[in-house]
């Protein structure tokens, strides 16, 4: 059993990559789930009150070791997710729990609301910790089989220099994702009490090299992991780059998005406010033939296609007819 703990920004992403075709729902609290639309709206309407807060979106992937497939039945999964979430302190608010099909690995998706049904943040400090020692538990609890490599070991039964080695590689696995720069490890794994020791070309400026300390305990990068090796932590700091210009890259074409339907719903406006003897009848943004305006104004119903809805939100079609007004 290995979970992850992710913060973000949207619950429509969130709940569209969860939703997606092998996804079955196996448990909700407090959601609309009869579509993937109204499933993000559940969680849009109570993050609405809390709006200052920048990471509402809580997202737990959970995976399972392929020995215990035959175990993992959607009832037990649905237990296991409901006690991680206890243990975590995830508690009175929103969430689904979302089995896939896509892999080996059995595993669920939990999504959950940040801002709880009392309109208070769920904390996530030291999360990182808190997943560890829970995830143990309940693999200890119900005989789970324990991941492979480095996830298998029991980190409370090493002595030194193993006990650091594992706590420095833990430690990089945390906070790598959110580094773009040797400087930027440098910073985060200062939190852990990890130092870092850079190993230049002679003569220049270029790293070669690096290694990690910790209670007077040394290792190369590739000792703790091959996958630490310098070289390696290169890609992944370009890797980390190039996911924030993607996001960013999103960022700026939604927002340039919004500004254009913002000011096309300001010209359609100004048009229906504009008077005009010469022109037909003009509806939510959709003008009307002569022969539907003939048709209302008769007192009949017609039907209209993709007019803009009053908040902004998009474009809806029903049939019209007209008050007294």
């Amino acid at each position: 059993m290995i979970a992850k703990n992710i913060k973000g920004k949207s619950f429509k992403g969130c709940v569209s990559y969860v939703m997606n075709d092998t996804a079955t729902i196996l448990e909700a609290e407090g959601i609309w789930t009869d579509n993937t639309k109204n499933i993000i709206r559940s969680f849009a309407m109570q993050r609405s009150g809390r709006k200052e807060i920048k990471q509402p979106v809580g997202h737990i992937p959970i995976s399972f070791s392929p020995e215990d497939k035959e175990r993992m039945t959607d009832e037990f999964m649905v237990q296991l997710a409901k006690e991680y979430m206890h243990e975590m302190g995830i508690k009175n608010t929103q969430y689904i729990v979302v089995r896939h099909g896509n892999t080996e690995n059995p595993h669920i998706h939990i999504v959950y609301n940040r801002i709880n049904n009392d309109l208070k943040l769920i904390s996530v400090n030291h999360d990182y910790k808190r997943n560890i020692k829970v995830c143990k538990k309940l693999k200890d609890k119900y005989n789970l089989t324990y991941g492979k490599g480095k996830e298998k070991v029991k980190r409370e039964k090493l002595d030194n220099p193993d006990k650091v080695k594992y706590k420095v590689h833990d430690a990089i696995k945390a906070v790598l994702p959110d580094c773009k720069n040797p400087a930027d490890l440098r910073l985060n794994l200062e939190k852990f009490g990890i130092e870092i020791d850079y190993k230049f070309k002679r003569g220049s400026n270029e790293i070669e090299g690096v290694s990690f300390r910790h209670d007077g305990v040394a290792f190369k990068g590739s000792e703790v992991d091959r996958k630490f090796s310098f070289g390696n932590l290169k890609k992944e700091f370009l890797k980390n780059l190039l996911d924030e210009d993607r996001r960013m890259e999103e960022k700026y074409q939604k927002e340039r998005k919004e500004v254009e339907q913002k000011q096309q719903q300001a010209e359609q406006k100004t048009k229906q406010e504009t008077p005009s003897t010469n022109r037909n009848l003009v509806i939510l943004g959709v003008e009307l033939s002569a022969e539907q305006e003939k048709v209302l104004r008769n007192g009949g119903v017609i039907f209209l296609e993709n007019m803009n809805q009053t908040n902004g939100n998009g474009k809806f079609s029903s049939h019209v007819f007209l008050n007294d007004e």
